[in-house]
């Protein structure tokens, strides 16, 4: 077959933009023109191209309900993530002109702007933002001609009965992006019982998050965070306080309560966004007695290789350039993706061209090629990806395509590989990864040693790529 039968996004934030324009009344529209709207369609024009090109910001939307109709994407992953005070803090003070720079970087209007300003209370807004998508579950849109719905999911058989519905249906499972939410009151150093309690509250949800990722862009109290923005982002805010600091006693407990599985009803880990020294801590954490024994998968919701060898290497610094991959600790060690593999866990690429390559080998992609050699190059640069993280899987004796999948981040304020901008290029980006996955398997000189890896049709890799890794890691740990 061409394409599989549908597509998985493992990380994407269908409602940060549309939830934005709801303040101050969060009300998710069921017309589907107003930008409250979280089925609001929203493709990118030449402008919007151009401006992304030129400054790498997505003003569109990517992952509308619409856009991942018509992308034939029937399974997400939800990130609820509140936005932290610290994206709106400029280095250049504040004030209106500040305001709608920061507005016109994440398209979630200037009133969302200063009330998130001035808001300490990120759990309030966590419970709005999952509201918010409440509001709508099972309403249904008509897209293409064809009757779609989205349906908020408990578990693996709410999944499994929803691909089977007569109304065409997109299976929502949620996240949590930053430890931040569990905090109503920023302004102050968090106590422990008051954040312990927000966890439990979450673990008793009906629609309980799958992982919830400890830290985000800034400091929250709970560990360092690693460096993530850039260009026009990091020009405007700093996220030096707590940057890649080590792991607090708090954080230690919340890691402890969301992985507590006394009453079923377990929260995995994102490692995501953590700093270098929060990951150790984490791993030799899941090496100790309490947990060495324990089925808990490590998750890397959107992430990156980096092409070093060791997490742990702290002797050597790593650069921004690293040959054809982004250098820096925000990407990820050759030893974590080994690591992820051993724990049955999932690498979820996220589709964000300032990760997935090095400026230098960005380079390669000149404005007067065809736009046909632009797809393939960019689409090269996220095969690098999936191909650096087979070879370094079959060096262990590992399998080396049941691990990856995509999370796209889409609307979590990336730049997107240019030709594939949003959830309904996913059966584009299929094709163009397919071709690259047949070239590397038909060349005798690709480095793969076990028969498992190396006697696999292309197809079979790409299929595992978009859908069936997904599937299986739903079907064991979301129950």
């Amino acid at each position: 077959m061409a394409n599989p039968l549908f597509f998985v996004d493992m990380h994407c934030h269908p409602a940060l933009k549309p939830f934005g324009q709801s303040y101050p009344n969060n009300i998710n529209s069921e017309n589907i023109n107003d930008k409250n709207c979280i089925w609001h369609y929203d493709p990118p024009n030449w402008w919007d191209k151009l401006r992304n090109r030129v400054l790498t910001v997505t003003k569109f939307s990517q992952s509308n309900f619409s856009a991942l109709a018509k992308g034939n994407i029937k399974i997400i992953n939800a990130s609820l993530a509140p936005i932290e005070k610290g994206f709106f803090v400029s280095r250049f003070g504040s004030g209106n002109f500040v305001d709608r720079i920061l507005n016109f970087v994440t398209e979630v209007g200037t009133k969302k702007v200063d009330f998130i300003q001035g808001n300490n209370d990120y759990f309030s807004e966590l419970l709005n933002e999952y509201c918010f998508y409440k509001q709508l579950d099972g309403k249904v849109f008509t897209v293409k001609n064809t009757a779609f719905q989205y349906k908020l999911t408990t578990n693996n058989d709410d999944i499994i009965k929803n691909l089977s519905n007569q109304v065409k249906t997109i299976s929502v499972v949620f996240s949590i992006e930053g430890g931040h939410v569990f905090n109503e009151n920023a302004n102050r150093r968090p106590e422990s019982k008051e954040i312990i309690n927000r966890v439990k509250k979450v673990k008793q949800w009906k629609h309980r998050p799958l992982f919830v990722s400890l830290t985000h862009h800034f400091y929250n109290e709970l560990g360092g965070h690693a460096e993530s923005l850039s260009k026009l982002v990091g020009f405007a805010v700093t996220q030096k306080y707590g940057l890649d600091t080590e792991l607090t006693g708090l954080g230690r407990e919340v890691l402890d309560e969301l992985l507590d599985n006394t009453n079923k009803n377990r929260i995995y880990i994102d490692v995501k966004h953590m700093s270098r020294k929060v990951r150790q801590e984490f791993y030799n954490i899941l090496g100790t007695d309490k947990y060495k024994n324990e089925d808990i998968p490590i998750i890397v919701s959107h992430g990156a290789v980096n092409g070093y060898d060791s997490v742990y290497d702290d002797e050597n610094s790593t650069s921004e350039e690293n040959g054809i991959f982004f250098g820096k600790d925000i990407n990820f060690f050759n030893d974590e993706l080994v690591k992820i593999a051993e724990s049955k866990g999932l690498f979820c690429l996220q589709l964000d061209d300032r990760r997935v390559a090095s400026k230098t080998e960005a380079k390669k992609v000149k404005i007067l090629m065809s736009k046909r050699k632009k797809l393939k190059l960019r689409s090269k640069f996220i095969w690098n990806q999936i191909q650096h993280i087979a070879e370094v899987l079959d060096e262990k004796g590992l399998c080396s395509w049941d691990t990856t999948v995509i999370g796209s981040d889409f609307d979590g304020i990336v730049d997107p590989p240019n030709g594939f901008w949003t959830s309904e290029d996913f059966p584009l980006l299929y094709n163009y990864l397919k071709d690259h996955a047949e070239d590397y398997m038909q060349n005798m000189n690709n480095t793969l040693k076990n028969k498992k890896n190396k006697n696999i049709e292309p197809e079979t890799i790409l299929n595992k790529l978009f859908t069936q890794n997904a599937m299986n890691f739903l079907s064991n740990y979301y129950v």
